[in-house]
């Protein structure tokens, strides 16, 4: 017995080497650690564009290559709902991209000749936690070192292809996955310094994104399109995303103290070179978690760090101790940091070989239970008689976000370029989807300007606290330019249609002044209209920093009424400079509609004040604020 037990040991800390232990292991470890996949779709904000994205890509995919998203055309390769085979394809496509993973991992190893054991240790928290955005990445940075390992021109090419693919499934994929590959490229130039080799791999860049954003837009024009509005989809990312969750902040520092730590115990030329090649996507984690901190985001950098340090273990020629302890206490750091957060952070493992078993053998009774639920769902959206017989054909979208009311009432959709609210939350995406709304010939003909809250008419609130009409200025101008009320004084909210609205826009200074945060500002006498505050806040260095390296402050808009009750909103700093609303007073469905029939009787604040959470005299040592009149009454409706 003895004996046996050292054969085995012997066997296990020896390099293995052949293929078939390599397709093998790697399948077992797919197996035995397949997430809990369950298709969702409800109703609400992150819900409906689910709903939306499988939607389109059944019934009409020219539009959705027309949507500018965080996610892109092929996003039921992410996020699919049970109709249609997506679900099934979504399976396969996470399958496929997890067994390359491990078995790109393992023959990395393999080359390093570390022993079985020890790479599958360090391989099982990789299989345990990786998702879709996770896979992608990683398979890019794998790769990737091995085109620069082994100086493969075809190995880098189809590390771009993946990368530029990604962005056909999420915006985030594709720029993570080519930070990787542009490091990738700059590691190539330094090392070989083979013109030809370099100008080749250069060149693979834009052949890819021609290639793939034809295959994925259908047109140059869209392609075109699509790749520049994905630059504008971060300007105003953190200001719109940030949300303070009361961190303890020393568990943050330890967290970034030992990957610091990790980093610098780090030996070996290849496990330098993987660092490097996930540096910039590490740090878009860091950001992406600590902007939102909450659960969810949060559990999205805790998987990335788990990945990140295993497969930097897994390049080194010896795994050391040091670099183990580092990584382990690293990662406990941040996961008792998730504590903070409203959610049992002891559920993020919800792998296990039972999953896939589900997956397989009961995919029928999941698709079955899922479409169940769909109907539910779409059940809650079903509109008043009336209002489907007003639609009728007539092409219809739905604001703020809930695309659902679609599916629910069988409607034409015709959706605005950023499809929901907070997508537009830059200056100029609000812009492109205002141009949605304006056209003459092209703008939706119904808008189903819904409530985000059914359970009472009261505050216009929307995402994480503020003023639904301070969230999207341009968009909303549009709305109030050209539409008016078809129905209204329903539980839905109320019932927009192109034509007939009782405003003439116009852009009338009234005044302009400089003032400090917490200071009441007088809100001006004007004319009978609307008017609203552009609000600029000037950063100084030490503001800029905290915002580039952590997260911006947030600001809030306290509006003081006649009756001396202040009423409180978050605003985004992006889109403050377009102006927020300021009176009249807007605080309920009912309201929102009497001002879209052109009542401006309603009440008008007294005063306003700007101020933030964060430390504003150090960041933000004043604000400008100019009061326009942005609409009068027309003398004659349309």
């Amino acid at each position: 017995m003895r004996e046996r037990i050292e054969h085995i040991k012997e066997y296990f800390s020896k390099p293995y080497n052949s293929q078939w232990l390599t397709a093998i292991l790697s399948l077992m470890l797919v197996l035995l650690t397949y997430p809990a996949f369950e298709p969702d779709h409800g109703v609400g904000l992150d819900p409906s564009y689910v709903w939306g994205f499988n939607y389109l890509f059944d019934n009409d995919y020219a539009s959705l290559t027309k949507l500018t998203h965080p996610y892109g055309p092929l996003a039921l390769l992410r996020i699919p709902v049970a109709v249609n085979g997506h679900y099934a394809l979504f399976l396969v496509f996470f399958t496929l991209l997890k067994f390359c993973l491990v078995w790109q991992t393992l023959r990395l190893a393999q080359r390093r000749s570390l022993p079985t054991l020890a790479t599958v240790v360090a391989l099982i928290p990789i299989a345990f936690v990786a998702n879709i955005d996770l896979l992608m990445i990683f398979n890019v940075a794998l790769l990737t070192l091995y085109a620069i390992e082994t100086k493969s021109v075809w190995r880098f090419l189809l590390a771009t292809l993946l990368a530029i693919f990604g962005f056909g499934i999420k915006v985030s994929i594709g720029l993570q996955s080519c930070m990787v590959v542009f490091v990738g490229w700059t590691l190539i130039i330094i090392l070989y310094k083979d013109l030809r080799f370099s100008s080749v791999t250069a060149g693979a860049v834009p052949a890819m994104l021609l290639l793939v954003g034809l295959a994925v837009w259908h047109s140059f024009p869209r392609m075109f399109y699509a790749y520049v509005g994905m630059t504008h989809l971060f300007e105003g990312y953190n200001e719109a995303m940030v949300l303070y969750n009361g961190h303890k902040m020393w568990k943050i520092i330890l967290y970034l103290c030992f990957v610091v730590a990790f980093l610098l115990t780090t030996k070996g030329r290849w496990s330098k070179m993987m660092c490097l090649l996930l540096l910039l996507p590490l740090f878009a984690n860091w950001k992406y978690g600590i902007v939102r901190e909450d659960f969810y985001h949060l559990k999205q950098l805790l998987y990335f760090s788990v990945c990140f340090l295993s497969t930097i273990l897994l390049t080194q020629e010896r795994i050391k101790w040091p670099s183990v302890i580092c990584s382990l206490a690293a990662v406990a750091m941040l996961y008792v940091a998730i504590n903070d957060v409203n959610y049992n952070s002891s559920k993020i493992l919800t792998a296990g070989p039972r999953n896939l078993f589900d997956k397989v053998i009961g995919y029928k009774k999941t698709v079955d239970e899922s479409q169940s639920y769909i109907a539910n769902a779409l059940n809650t959206r079903k509109l008043p008689p009336n209002v489907v017989e007003t639609i009728g054909s007539g092409t219809t979208d739905c604001y703020p976000w809930e695309q659902v009311f679609i599916g629910a009432n069988s409607l034409r959709w015709q959706p605005h370029c950023t499809v929901e609210l907070g997508t537009g939350n830059t200056l100029w995406l609000n812009h492109k989807a205002a141009l949605n709304f304006s056209s003459s010939h092209e703008a939706v003909q119904y808008i189903i300007f819904h409530r985000p809250n059914y359970d009472n008419d009261l505050g216009l609130i929307s995402i994480d606290g503020r003023y639904l009409l301070n969230d999207e200025p341009a968009i909303l101008d549009s709305i109030l330019s050209n539409y008016s009320v078809a129905d209204s004084g329903q539980w839905y909210g109320m019932l927009l249609h192109h034509g007939g609205s009782h405003y003439t826009p116009i852009d009338d200074t009234i005044l302009s002044l400089s003032a400090g945060f917490e200071e009441w500002i007088p809100v001006p006498k004007h004319r009978d209209g609307i008017l609203k505050a552009s609000v600029g806040i000037k950063h100084n260095y030490a503001g800029f920093l905290k915002k580039a390296l952590y997260k911006p402050d947030i600001y809030y808009v306290d509006y003081l009424m006649p009756d001396s009750t202040i009423h409180t909103y978050r605003f985004s700093h992006e889109t403050a400079s377009s102006g927020l609303w300021v009176s009249p007073y807007v605080n309920s469905y009912s309201e929102l509609a009497s001002l879209f029939c052109g009542n401006t009787d309603l009440p008008k604040p007294q005063s306003i004040r700007i101020r933030s959470d964060g430390n504003t005299r150090t960041n933000t040592p004043h604000i400008s604020v100019t009061f326009r009149c942005s609409h009068t009454p027309r003398t004659t409706i349309q």
